[in-house]
């Protein structure tokens, strides 16, 4: 599973790289092309961030993991779009954790995450003419967090309480998907959840077998659509003009 979250970042990272160019040509019809500031969506979500590792008893179980081993969560998504296909984001995320097991220990944490992603629009990449308000995305990254944990150790009958915060940030990697439906040219509502890998094994304070440990994060949310950050230049977004033509006429030769 490591190997195989590493691999998809790697592939949509360097679609995101490489394919803006060509998105760009495809997209606008002959218009100018867009500038740096412009083809922007703001994201704001609330939702849920959940536990998978050694303290953790309802992995199999969805209802339990919801509900006993998750913890509220909110985050905020920048997004450049080159086209209505690709685009690269920002995200800042606040969440907990928590998760026990059989033996008696428990755990609560906090943490801040920061990050970059690449997005793929997979209904427009598969049917570039299509129109729909409904779309499914799907992305994936690499960023950096910091948590603070505290573990509660009740094997011995006594409670023990074990306090971590990570002084340096962690590196984190993930891959999610999810889905969109836009009620006008501006504003959109969206579902989605991502599967993180945290590069270490400390999320819960226990080490145990040398694995990382994993989150998820399942998140609602609103998008806001920028045209331009700039004075608009009188375009709008590229799907409503596809299909239209540029509106110039041809010239006619003199005599």
């Amino acid at each position: 599973m490591e190997k195989s979250i590493k691999n998809l970042i790697i592939i949509m990272s360097l679609a995101a790289l490489f394919a803006p160019s060509t998105c760009f040509s495809q997209s606008w019809g002959g218009r100018g092309k867009p500038s740096f500031w412009d083809k922007w969506t703001i994201n704001g979500n609330v939702g849920l961030t959940s536990f998978f590792g050694d303290l953790s008893l309802y992995d199999s179980d969805i209802t339990g993991k919801l509900t006993k081993e998750s913890a509220p969560a909110l985050s905020a998504i920048l997004t450049k779009r080159f086209s209505d296909k690709i685009g690269i984001s920002g995200q800042l995320l606040y969440g907990g954790l928590k998760g026990e097991n059989a033996s008696g220990m428990s755990f609560e944490a906090n943490i801040v995450e920061y990050n970059f992603h690449g997005r793929i629009e997979l209904i427009n990449l598969i049917s570039p003419n299509n129109l729909s308000n409904f779309g499914i995305e799907a992305y994936a990254g690499v960023g950096q967090f910091i948590f603070k944990v505290t573990q509660w150790d009740m094997r011995d009958g006594e409670s023990a309480v074990n306090e971590h915060f990570t002084g340096v940030p962690e590196f984190v990697y993930f891959a999610g998907a999810g889905i969109y439906y836009n009620i006008s040219d501006k504003i959109g509502f969206t579902a989605d959840m991502a599967l993180r890998q945290a590069q270490n094994d400390k999320l819960d304070d226990f080490n145990k077998n040398e694995n990382f440990d994993y989150y998820t994060h399942l998140a609602f949310g609103v998008t806001y659509y920028i045209d331009s950050f700039k004075k608009s230049n009188g375009f709008s977004r590229g799907r409503s003009t596809r299909g239209k033509p540029s509106g110039r006429l041809p010239m006619r030769r003199r005599r």
